[in-house]
């Protein structure tokens, strides 16, 4: 799968996305204090594995805790679709993420192509609905192309579409705009992916929102969110992030080398790609960020992304990847204290019981930003969010405080 596939912000739309976002005001609260959740609730419907899930309301971080395989990271995945539109480039990276496809390739790159029905909850179902609960949602459904949408399709640009070819109309309100599921070039001839037409400010409405996949981002990612967080001069906070896991023995943290396309090197002939690159007490020289380990490359790349998702979402699937439990309080305090300056609406997952102990311990200690805790289950029927409350959070951070001093 190329770069631009595998990752929530295509390569060719970050950069113009993240500008736009970072160009525009936050909006104005309405009694003087914190902006308004970009979603004060959650409402999804027919998308993949989650036939209907309501969740009544979220904070400004919302932590999803549940079994493996109960659908955390498909609720983050129809947060993800509703952010960015619906754009299929988005919709077809959830696909071929999970290998669902659809045994075709891709007649530019030869990559498969996704299996679209996969979108839709049982592979049965024809309509997606994801957005807050009392209000207009983005609804996505499958759509033959007729002969009324044929003629107004310009055909110097699809010469190889024809009527009643599958597509999906994605619609917002009165708003609406179809995606043609063929194997085409666009004008440029570069493209593959779902040809769009119709009231594109449906596709063209996206909110900032960067999906942090488990594990380690690839190093030309993390040189773009350098990139961009510098020229915000936010980068420095991302150095404050990672002093929760090394203190102070660290100085200070840069990205070393020219950057050439996708963030890779240019030298000697050869294209190598740029490093984040720590200065450390123990070390006389500069040493790789990665060579300190996954917690500190994880708590790296979630400080930089805060800063190409102001006034918009972060979504991190299992947020504890390579932090100890030991850093697990002051990092959800990072995040809390951070998503409230930016306006950054957090989603994120876990099961891990140490990660939910850190978020609870943060969450109640801080009062300006809401931190909402939900645990996902599916035991004696479908998907449900059971919420719990400040009271309860209190007592569980406790009692797990509790359990760790036994356990010593």
């Amino acid at each position: 799968m190329s770069e631009r596939g595998r990752y929530a912000l295509p390569m060719t739309l970050m950069e113009q996305a993240v500008a736009e976002q970072l160009a525009g005001e936050a909006p104005e609260p309405a009694d003087g204090g914190a902006p308004p959740l970009h979603l004060p609730d959650l409402y999804i419907e027919g998308f993949r594995g989650i036939d209907l899930l309501e969740i009544p309301r979220l904070g400004r971080v919302t932590l999803l805790a549940g079994e493996n395989g109960v659908g955390k990271s498909t609720v983050l995945e129809a947060v993800h679709a509703y952010a960015m539109a619906g754009d299929p480039d988005v919709l077809a990276t959830t696909l071929l993420n999970h290998e669902e496809t659809s045994g075709g390739f891709n007649s530019v790159d030869g990559e498969p192509w996704p299996g679209w029905q996969s979108l839709f909850y049982g592979r049965k179902a024809s309509r997606i609905s994801i957005g807050a609960c009392g209000s207009t949602r983005m609804e996505i459904e499958n759509h033959v192309l007729s002969d009324d949408d044929f003629r107004i399709i310009n055909q110097k640009l699809l010469p190889n579409l024809a009527a009643h070819e599958p597509a999906l109309a994605i619609a917002r309100g009165e708003k609406k705009a179809f995606c043609a599921l063929i194997r085409a070039k666009d004008s440029s001839g570069s493209t593959t992916y779902p040809i769009r037409w119709g009231d594109t400010s449906v596709i063209e409405e996206v909110v900032g929102c960067f999906f942090m996949h488990p594990g380690i981002i690839n190093p030309e990612i993390t040189s773009s969110l350098w990139d961009i967080a510098a020229r915000q001069s936010e980068e420095k906070n991302a150095d404050k992030a990672v002093k929760i896991l090394l203190g102070e023995d660290l100085d200070d943290i840069m990205m070393i080398g020219e950057a050439g396309p996708l963030g890779e090197l240019r030298g000697h002939g050869t294209h190598r790609r740029r490093a984040a690159m720590a200065k450390v007490s123990a070390y006389p020289e500069r040493v790789p960020l990665r060579s300190l380990g996954q917690g500190a490359v994880r708590l790296y790349d979630v400080a930089l992304a805060f800063a190409i998702t102001k006034n918009g979402f972060l979504l991190i699937d299992e947020a504890d990847f390579g932090l100890h439990y030991t850093v697990q309080r002051d990092f959800w305090r990072m995040v809390l204290q951070t998503a409230q300056a930016n306006n950054v609406q957090v989603l994120a997952t876990t099961h891990s019981a140490d990660c939910i102990r850190g978020f609870a311990e943060a969450a109640t200690e801080n009062k300006d930003a809401e931190g909402v805790l939900y645990r996902l289950s599916r035991k004696g029927g479908p998907l449900r969010a059971v919420e719990y409350d400040e009271r309860e959070l209190a007592i569980f951070a406790e009692r797990m405080a509790e359990l760790h001093l036994e356990l010593r």
